[in-house]
């Protein structure tokens, strides 16, 4: 759209990075895009939602050059996860945040490591379905499958008192990154208090890992293009 239509005293113009797909490939791209709009908007924190610590420790390189301060969010404390495509399979993949080694790496840069309960995952109770939890993870899928991640992270370092109430924040996730104003998990959705998406700097155009089936045969033609 051409500039000169816009009335530039209702708001601003601003791009949104759309990668082809999901996925780590497009973390290092997110950290660039993420470093330019943090020290744009002057914001002094940056929460990275990460299950193997790649993430933190790479933005931790990147804003060396400046003031802000890298803030990394996890899964829970040896959390067990089974590969998704053989629920039978008797092997379970922990994160790697809870191995002793990586732990140890983020002491030793300084970086704190937040462990907790995720706040949208459901506790355990065989036969039942926490609906209202479901339902806001699936309507945050709706427009990225890492933005989930990027809102708990807000909310989990808001809890842990890594960030303030209200502060304007950046959080992201391998393939996705927004503008957010924090907010603790109990106030999620309040009206006055509650954490509000402002921005989206990046997220995947298309869900390849979150929602594979959906944009299949589109898929098939940036392949061939690639």
């Amino acid at each position: 759209m051409n500039s000169n239509f816009l009335d530039q005293s209702l708001g601003e113009q601003k791009e949104i990075f759309y990668f082809k797909t999901e996925g780590k490939r497009n973390m290092k791209q997110t950290i660039v895009l993420v470093k330019a709009r943090a020290v744009a908007l002057n914001i002094k924190k940056i929460v990275v939602f990460t299950g193997d610590g790649d993430g933190a420790f790479l933005l931790d390189e990147a804003v060396q050059d400046t003031d802000i301060s890298v803030l990394a969010v996890t899964f829970p404390y040896k959390v067990t996860f089974r590969p998704e495509k053989d629920e039978l399979r008797r092997e379970k993949n922990i994160p790697k945040t809870s191995e002793t080694s990586v732990r140890q790496r983020f002491r030793e840069k300084g970086i704190p490591l937040i462990q907790g309960v995720m706040p949208l995952w459901e506790i355990v109770l065989p036969g039942t379905v926490e609906s209202k939890v479901k339902v806001i993870q699936s309507t945050l899928s709706l427009i990225s499958g890492g933005l989930s991640l990027c809102v708990q992270a807000i909310l989990m370092a808001c809890d842990s008192g890594h960030i303030e109430p209200g502060e304007e924040v950046i959080s992201m996730s391998a393939d996705t990154a927004i503008v957010a104003r924090a907010a603790q998990t109990r106030l999620l959705f309040h009206p006055e208090r509650g954490l509000e998406i402002r921005e989206i700097i990046c997220m995947p155009r298309y869900c390849t890992i979150s929602r594979p089936g959906i944009s299949r045969g589109e898929l098939g033609e940036i392949k061939k293009e690639d």
